[in-house]
């Protein structure tokens, strides 16, 4: 009969080490629920050796919604789908600099989101012209597909520290989510935001049937690909799209947060889209579960608890928000 005090001690000291070996990632993928405060017991003591009681929120805008020609099965986003969401063109420029000063005045990163593939070569121009006119008062961010070289270059000029492209779950269960590009697509554009100096946000959805297995095979790309930040969204089966509803416990889903910060250690672990709905009266324990940064004041089409909501939670729990 397995120890789980044991076993949790023993994780946690791997942890501290560089992170545990798919033998132990199985193992947490295999804890039992009767069991997992102690699977959480390990991986908030590597969250705080590693933060302390920092915490890491960032706020985004969707700066281009809908009409995508990718064929995202989870996307409200995709033409694809047939979701009940706003169709609208690239915002104005000025809507994009106010929205970031706004959010620099919460003292929270600020990131651009467009939908997708990439934007054209004019649209593009004018988000960095944008960003640029922001000035420095804090952290930019940016999610505007899968990009070149020339125009990471172009990012980091304006300001741009962070890159996000999430690779959204494991290479062997990606295709049954999208066809239209490939799991390779999404690592090279991670691998060009980091050969250009940026820091790069990656992660993805869970509970879109994808397997523990599955899991630990996304968890192992994330740490070879040396990712600053994960990004971990729940799934919100969403009418019009073309995923089932998610089905597994909070205790299940806080399962995952453990599995990363276990995993990747030094990485920031953010709990984002779904987190609301799915963890329900569990949400705060995203931290106990090894997380340390979560989106805030809202997603890209569905609303969140709110910027102020989110600092009360965290505030409960004696923790303290990073501000930039």
């Amino acid at each position: 009969m397995t120890n789980y005090f044991q076993a949790s001690e023993r994780l946690y000291n791997i942890a501290l080490a560089g992170g545990i070996s798919a033998e132990d990632m199985r193992a947490v993928a295999g804890w039992p629920l009767d069991r997992v405060t102690l699977l959480f017991a390990a991986a908030d003591q590597v969250r705080q050796h590693f933060y302390s009681d920092g915490v890491d929120p960032c706020t985004l805008m969707n700066i281009k919604s809908g009409g995508c020609g990718e064929d995202c099965a989870f996307c409200t986003q995709s033409a694809h789908n047939s979701a009940d969401v706003a169709v609208r063109g690239l915002a104005d420029p000025a809507e994009i600099v106010r929205n970031c000063r706004e959010a620099w005045a919460r003292g929270l990163p600020f990131c651009v989101v467009s939908s997708g593939r990439k934007l054209g070569a004019e649209e593009f121009g004018a988000v960095v012209r944008a960003l640029k006119d922001c000035g420095d008062g804090g952290e930019k961010h940016a999610s505007l597909g899968i990009l070149g070289d020339d125009e990471f270059k172009a990012l980091r000029g304006a300001g741009v520290v962070c890159y996000n492209h999430n690779v959204e779950t494991s290479r062997s269960f990606f295709g049954n989510i999208v066809t239209t590009h490939s799991y390779d697509d999404r690592v090279g554009t991670v691998k060009r935001a980091k050969a250009a100096g940026l820091k790069v946000c990656c992660g993805g959805i869970f509970g879109m049937g994808e397997s523990w297995e599955q899991r630990v095979e996304m968890c192992i790309d994330l740490r070879e690909l040396g990712v600053d930040t994960v990004p971990i969204n729940f799934l919100d089966a969403v009418p019009g799209t073309r995923v089932k509803p998610l089905e597994e416990s909070p205790l299940e889903l806080l399962k995952i947060v453990s599995l990363f910060r276990l995993s990747i250690p030094r990485a920031t672990i953010k709990v984002c889209g779904g987190r609301e709905k799915n963890l329900g009266s569990l949400q705060a324990l995203i931290f106990h579960a090894g997380a340390n940064g979560y989106i805030t004041g809202g997603y890209l089409t569905t609303p969140g608890a709110g910027i102020d909501e989110d600092d009360k939670m965290i505030n409960s729990l004696g923790l303290e928000r990073r501000k930039i």
